[in-house]
């Protein structure tokens, strides 16, 4: 999920996100500070299990 200046709430950017256009990619609405959060279900995590994932970010 991203948070940052000209966001509501929050931003989902995963893969299937109706939030990416059709390049899988977001435009930030504002300059600024911005958080990235990568997060797991509660089920997983008490489990001690870890899902690999990966990010690409490019700022252009």
């Amino acid at each position: 999920y991203l948070f940052g200046p000209g966001i509501s709430d929050s931003v989902d950017l995963s893969r299937y996100s109706s939030e990416l256009d059709d390049n899988g990619q977001y435009t930030l609405p504002a300059s600024g500070k911005y958080e990235l959060r990568v997060l797991q279900t509660r089920n997983e995590a008490r489990k001690n299990k870890a899902k690999k994932y990966s990010v690409n970010i490019q700022i252009k």
